[in-house]
């Protein structure tokens, strides 16, 4: 064989093989250390490797401010935006600009986007200028248009972050309306996701319905059809068929139902109130009963399910009394809201402490500033570095499979303790409790209704650029650093999730199944494959 055919061969057949095989990415030491301070969340001891001498090393350390979020870091990050000679850690120290959100690198952004000589960076800091965005920011985006369909893409998530923050012009809206049919698919798609957004609150059904005619991709279709109650068959659910549901049948039974008679409705209070139910029916049961009645009877749900002892219940009430304009003893609920958030266990019961806290500050007591965990879960590297960076897990449910690739190299905490759970057989048995058609399917919970979680929690990994698409893997959480043992799948594009919950995998092989996951569906099996 010619010397040439051999390395052709050779070539394809290495291409063709396994990838990432042998030792992943942390037997590097000192990459190790940037992903440990990152964990730590330890600002000072990670501005000097801003300027490391390892490219690798100087982004791993930007990146790891897009996890973190601290302000502090802007005027380095700025530094390395116009002195650094390579344009991936560029491309990193926009990330952690937009990451971190603040106004303050706005300026910073604009002439990074200006003075950029890579054009494939641009999109990403103008994406990042929207992330930091505020009103003044709507007229850059209405004066620029581009050809350049990278640029565009970059111009659109632009656009949709400042959507995100509450930021919008009748120019914009009209501009990203024109690009629900554009050649660009996901462009097409991102438009929707911003275009639903700004519809969600109209009511023009009508509108709805000829964008949903013209629409030339079903995934434009679908995401403007969840504005119809085209299908919705709520209506036809019977209270007769509830005791031969299993209960999660009977959550979305209750759930779905637009209306009961009097007569099920005080069948729903004695579910409330019997606790000897499963909590997912209580806590649906609760959630009807008390946003169809008033005044002392409601506070009478209420009260009860602050002192219920359950931290769904006492969530739910919570809630409610952010929501409500109740006619209520402030002199009787403080005090009781108080003990309830004094006897939360934290972090296991982090959700239903912010819920009580915000409810506290609702009635007029005490501002809630915010939850910060404390650093209980850090990453055990020994472990980490045992892990082949294509490592993938088969989740075996009575639906059929489903096939994970994990993100071990880009988030090794959440990887790590997903896996930790995985040999341990946690999952084996657990129920998806949540399915939100085009939307997540969501499982992994000890309790099975949604609130449950372990003794411990997490960091946020958002040190990557990966975006939710169809299929991506995500970890549930209360808020930035939360992160517990329940995950989600994407059944379609959720930009809306971008940089706000870790991703740690992604489907490869049964989609099909994902979206025939219902509510009440397990997982026989979790392994590693």
């Amino acid at each position: 064989m010619p010397m040439k055919n051999a390395i052709i061969l050779l070539l394809l057949i290495t291409a063709c093989g396994p990838k990432n095989e042998g030792p992943n990415k942390f037997s590097d030491d000192k990459l190790v250390n940037i992903y440990e301070l990152q964990d730590r969340r330890d600002t000072k001891a990670l501005l000097p490797l801003l300027k490391a001498k390892k490219e690798s090393h100087r982004i791993a350390a930007a990146l790891a401010f897009a996890s973190i979020q601290d302000t502090l870091a802007i005027p380095y990050l700025n530094q390395m935006l116009q002195i650094d000679q390579d344009p991936m850690p560029r491309r990193a120290a926009a990330f952690a600009l937009g990451q971190i959100g603040n106004t303050k690198a706005l300026g910073i952004l604009i002439r990074a986007f200006d003075q950029e000589l890579f054009p494939p960076n641009r999109p990403f800091i103008m994406e990042a200028i929207g992330k930091c965005g505020d009103s003044s920011t709507l007229k850059l985006f209405e004066e620029n248009e581009y050809e350049d369909s990278a640029l565009q893409m970059g111009w659109a998530y632009g656009v949709f972050r400042l959507g995100q923050k509450g930021f919008r012009s009748e120019t914009l809206n009209d501009r990203m309306m024109k690009l629900l049919n554009d050649e660009n698919k996901d462009l097409a798609i991102l438009a929707s996701h911003y275009v639903y957004r700004d519809l969600r609150g109209r009511g023009d059904l009508e509108l709805v319905d000829s964008l949903i005619g013209a629409a030339k991709y079903d995934e434009v279709k679908e995401r403007f059809g969840l504005l119809t109650n085209q299908n919705v068959k709520s209506d036809s659910l019977k209270w007769e068929q509830f005791d031969s549901l299993n209960n999660y049948q009977r959550v979305n039974l209750i759930n779905t139902k637009k209306s009961w008679s009097y007569l099920e409705y005080q069948q729903l209070v004695k579910l409330f109130y019997d606790s000897t139910k499963h909590i997912g029916v209580r806590s649906a049961s609760f959630s009807y009963i008390v946003s169809h009645s008033h005044g002392d009877s409601e506070n009478t749900y209420i009260d009860f399910a602050l002192k219920s002892g359950d931290m769904a219940l006492q969530s739910l009430a919570a809630i409610r009394l952010q929501e409500s304009n109740l006619n209520t003893d402030k002199g009787t609920i403080l005090p009781l809201l108080y003990q309830v958030k004094l006897e939360l266990k934290l972090p296991q019961q982090a959700e239903t402490y912010i819920d009580v806290c915000k409810a506290i500050e609702a009635l007029g007591g005490d501002k809630f500033e915010g939850y910060q965990p404390e650093y209980n879960q850090p990453i055990d590297w020994e472990f980490v570095k045992t892990i082949p960076a294509n490592q993938q897990v088969l989740i075996k449910t009575n639906k059929g499979n489903i096939t994970l690739q994990l993100f071990m190299e880009d988030a090794p905490g959440t990887t790590s303790n997903f896996l930790k759970l995985v040999d341990s057989n946690f999952y084996d048995g657990k129920y998806f409790h949540r399915v939100v058609p085009q939307f997540v399917i969501q499982g992994g919970c000890p309790r099975g209704d949604g609130w449950g979680s372990l003794d411990w929690t997490q960091r946020s990994e958002f040190s990557n650029y990966q975006r939710y698409e169809t299929g991506t893997v995500g970890v549930a959480s209360a808020g930035k650093d939360t992160e517990g043992v329940q995950f989600f799948i994407t059944h379609c594009p959720t930009p809306h999730l971008d940089g706000r919950y870790s991703i740690f995998a992604r489907v490869i092989d049964g989609m099909d199944v994902v979206n025939k996951i219902e509510v009440g569906d397990r997982m026989l099996k979790v392994e590693r494959i």
